[in-house]
């Protein structure tokens, strides 16, 4: 009789124990990493009766979980990409808006000036034509500095949520690392078999994990796991824990760097870190956001440069020069904060044409110092204390130590400091500083044009000179006509051949005659010239950028066009990975996921080999007392 009860028992357990795992599943079908258990059974040893193998009924022998690990790896990878290329794309989706916008981007704001422009060639006098300019130029200006703060921040944001995930893997580190001694804890503790709970509360925390760092996972004959970092760190060990932290970059006080604190040494591993939504986060500063504004500093150079220096060979409405129309503020330069030495570098804008949006570092060898662009695509060596590297001109100055250092920025924050500095409509500088004349008596047909500027800066510019053909006409002297006095002597003529002197230029065509003069002059009173505004105006289309290869507008409209495009590409890479994490997890999902259906049937199935178990221990119950009642 006691061989019928232990087998009913034993078989009641059972199904109880599959009623409750069952009952668990339904319980879980909707959280987040479950996968469903089952109750895996085994005969019990059997007695020996008279060389009989009597069954003693049944045995739970374990609980599994239905899990494919190679599955599950699979899926951290492709979150990990999927969340960097998602990050990624967000982000470069921010810049696309804001540059493209038609109505608020640069390019509206760049057309209404040179329009203002325009409208002062044709009005050269007008008061209203040169109010507009004004209110052009400091709306340009404006338009540059809020697209500069809106970048700068993203640029913010970036190093906070940097923070913010550094922290956060680090948390998840710790968690793991306690589900570890967990599920040794439970081994210690007579259990043959890891809880299954245990290891799909790990596996949600690997999972959440990638989603914000691509890692490696080895599991250990233990059932506990080590996490690698992309390049091999060992965050996580059976017996180490380390951390990450963010510390400030030594090259750039402005930015932050990603160190590992780890055996033997810390290690910056910013560089090779990939992956999740933190390689996201690096990859659009690096691959996008320090280019635009890198880019949009170039163009706010190039035109407050050129504007400004064709500005200052005008005159003004009250006979003075032109003075600088934009302020930009020169090149950053940030000594490395290892630097032992007494040394400062400065550098300034020389030539606007040969100008990239490259950052460069100066470093002292301790005899000579290089200046290379980082991403190496030009250097130059010399002892200094000035070196010219791509339209830049680097003065060192102060006393160096061998492996000093220095960051430099000629681009990265000129939209930032691009300022109009004309405030009043007198100061715009219309007209040439100099004018032409043609004597009333002269014989000959030569005529002469109206003269160009060459060298503002010549101390003579504006004094009168004379052109007067001698006998034969076929030479010249330029004379003082206040004074009488030859300035030069004698010179040969030939029509339409120029002729510089005083930082001006002058071409006469045609055949004088003996005596025939032509006065250059002092362009006083010339409210009506427009010749300097014309010539302003023809910036807006001449390249005076990339080596002389572009304008301002083609510049922007190329940044904004490869901007769309990284955007684009970002979005197409982020569906298809999207793509294939739906279908891994699918399969995840069909093949450890809680269906319902299957679990309603075995919940009938479990009931009834509970039943029927229970009807057993009913029968031997009954045999029982009709035994006794026989005695």
């Amino acid at each position: 009789m006691t061989g019928i009860l232990d087998t009913a028992v034993s078989g009641l357990l059972t199904a109880q124990q599959q009623l409750a795992t069952t009952g668990h599943n339904i319980a879980n079908a909707s959280t987040p990493g479950y996968s469903r258990q089952r109750v895996e059974t085994v005969a019990q040893r059997p007695d020996n009766l008279s060389g009989i193998g009597i069954g003693n009924g049944v045995l739970v022998s374990s609980i599994e979980r239905y899990h494919d690990q190679f599955i599950t790896s699979e899926l951290r990878h492709v979150q990990s990409e999927q969340s960097r290329l998602d990050t990624l794309h967000t982000l470069a989706a921010l810049v696309d808006d804001v540059l493209a916008d038609p109505e608020g981007g640069i390019t509206p704001a760049l057309q209404d000036f040179f329009s203002a422009v325009q409208d002062i060639a044709d009005a050269p006098a007008s008061t209203d034509a040169r109010i507009a300019l004004i209110y052009q130029a400091d709306a340009l200006s404006q338009r540059f500095q809020y697209f500069d703060r809106r970048f700068a921040d993203q640029d913010q944001q970036v190093s906070e949520r940097t923070r913010e995930i550094v922290n956060d893997i680090n948390g998840f580190v710790r968690s793991i690392d306690h589900v570890n001694k967990e599920i040794v804890a439970a081994r210690a503790n007579g259990l043959e078999t890891t809880p299954p709970d245990l290891l799909d509360h790990r596996d949600q925390l690997l999972a959440d994990m990638s989603a914000l760092i691509d890692i490696d996972v080895i599991e250990n004959a233990n059932n506990t796991v080590d996490i690698f970092a992309p390049q091999g760190q060992n965050l996580l060990s059976q017996h180490t824990v380390s951390q990450l932290r963010t510390v400030r970059d030594p090259a750039n006080p402005t930015r932050e760097r990603i160190v590992y604190d780890g055996i033997p040494s810390n290690i910056d591993i910013t560089d090779t870190l990939s992956g999740g939504e933190l390689g996201g986060l690096l990859d659009f500063r690096r691959e996008m956001l320090d280019g635009v504004r890198n880019q949009l500093g170039l163009v706010a150079i190039g035109i407050a440069e050129s504007f400004n220096e064709q500005h200052h060979q005008g005159m003004t409405l009250e006979g003075q020069l032109g003075t600088d129309f934009f302020q930009i503020g020169q090149p950053n330069t940030m000594p490395h904060s290892s630097n032992t030495g007494s040394a400062t570098v400065a550098a300034a804008i020389t030539d606007v044409s040969s100008l990239t949006t490259q950052n460069y570092q100066a470093t002292f060898d301790g005899t000579n110092w290089t200046v290379s662009s980082l991403d190496q695509s030009s250097a130059v060596t010399g002892a200094g204390p000035n070196l010219t590297i791509d339209g830049l001109t680097i003065q060192t100055s102060g006393a160096a130590s061998a492996g000093d250092s220095f960051l430099i920025q000629p681009t990265l924050e000129a939209s930032q400091t691009f300022t109009s500095v004309i405030s009043r409509t007198e100061d715009i500088a219309a007209a040439s500083p100099i004018r032409t004349a043609v004597h009333p008596n002269n014989q000959g047909n030569a005529v002469v044009d109206t003269g160009a500027v060459i060298d503002v800066n010549h101390p003579d510019l504006l004094h009168s000179v004379q052109v007067q053909f001698n006998d034969p006409a076929t030479h010249f002297d330029l004379v003082d006509p206040s004074t009488g006095a030859v300035l030069l002597a004698n010179q040969a003529y030939t029509s339409n051949s120029p002729i510089d002197f005083n930082g001006w230029r002058i071409e006469i065509s045609g055949t004088p005659q003996v005596g025939d003069r032509f006065t250059v002059e002092a362009n006083v009173n010339g409210s009506s010239d427009n010749r300097n505004m014309l010539a302003l105006a023809e910036l807006q289309g001449r390249d005076t950028l990339l080596s002389g290869t572009a304008n301002f507008q083609e510049v922007y409209s190329a940044m904004v066009a490869d901007v769309g495009s990284q955007t684009r590409y970002a979005e197409i890479n982020k569906e298809a990975q999207t793509s294939l994490y739906t279908t891994l997890e699918a399969r995840r999902e069909n093949f450890a996921g809680v269906n319902l259906d299957e679990e309603a049937a075995d919940l009938l199935r479990f009931q009834q080999a509970y039943e029927a178990s229970a009807r057993v221990i009913q029968t031997a119950n009954t045999i029982f007392q009709t035994l006794l009642n026989a005695f």
